[in-house]
């Protein structure tokens, strides 16, 4: 179970919230075109978040006071990123919009409106509490991909390196809370493990569960290229693979390359000097 290593009380009172000043010194600042598709890519995860509350909050989660109480704080930072992200884009002349849905994407969310929650909870209150580690784990794995998204923004475009570092100290806080819980319950849990397995190799990458991946490979092909961001995401794996019964596994990667294949010859281009990477979606992990 939990340890108290990760001060959920202290976090809940000094949040990393960017704040409109930090957004404001940058606003005016002429964004690349370049830049704007990974931006409107950033954007349309962060605003997502009452989408997977939803999906945590209707399975056993629900009655974990430690994760709810965490949620609660996370949930307002991620609200504000996603504030803060639109309205730098709207002062570049782009108004953010959601990706088009895939054919599949279109499937799934008809299927999520309306049967998803009801399966989703039954299927998960049966398994009670063991399915909380799968969760803590793919929330961890979002947050790892999304912090090595801004490292790159604010390595690539000086002038927004102040809003970037703040998003991933953000990031970095919430990686140490989903690690704690997730190596804590699949310690000494064999189901947890197994479910947590699963949930893994069906982890999808941040905002693909709906979207046209071909959409997404644009958005995000300057971060194919970029060689910091792809041993950041080899070391997300390493790190995956050191907690109990993920030995092995390579999620991230494989989410990665999932989106290279789908971008097809123009996203491998792009990628082909830095190696392979990729992604693959479950229900027992927050839908993106």
């Amino acid at each position: 179970m939990s340890t108290e290593t990760f001060d959920v009380r202290a976090y809940m009172r000094s949040p990393i919230v960017l704040t409109t000043d930090e957004v404001d010194a940058v606003a005016h600042e002429d964004v690349s075109e370049s830049t704007l598709p990974t931006l409107t890519y950033l954007w349309s995860v962060e605003q997502d978040t009452l989408a997977r509350m939803r999906d945590l909050l209707v399975t056993p989660t629900h009655a974990e006071s430690r994760i709810t109480a965490f949620l609660s704080t996370w949930s307002h930072e991620q609200h504000r990123v996603a504030r803060g992200l639109q309205k730098l884009l709207e002062a570049n002349g782009c108004t953010p919009r959601e990706p088009p849905d895939s054919t599949a994407g279109r499937a799934r969310r008809v299927w999520d409106d309306r049967f998803r929650p009801i399966a989703t909870a039954v299927g998960a209150n049966f398994l009670g509490n063991h399915v909380v580690g799968a969760q803590m784990a793919a929330g961890w794995l979002d947050a790892a991909v999304l912090a090595s998204g801004y490292h790159h923004l604010g390595a690539a475009h000086a002038p927004l390196a102040p809003l970037a570092r703040t998003v991933v100290r953000q990031k970095e806080r919430h990686m140490q809370f989903f690690a704690q819980e997730t190596r804590g319950r699949l310690e000494d849990d064999r189901v947890a493990r197994g479910l947590a397995r699963v949930a893994v190799r069906r982890w999808r990458a941040p905002g693909t569960r709906y979207a046209d991946p071909r959409v997404i490979a644009d958005q995000i092909g300057p971060l194919l290229t970029d060689s910091s961001v792809l041993e950041a995401l080899d070391a997300a794996d390493r790190t995956v693979q050191t907690w109990p019964g993920l030995t092995g596994a390579r999620p991230v990667r494989a989410g990665i390359d999932e989106l290279r294949r789908a971008g097809g010859g123009a996203a491998r281009r792009r990628s082909s000097s830095v190696g392979s990477w990729g992604a693959v979606g479950g229900d027992l992990a927050p839908s993106h």
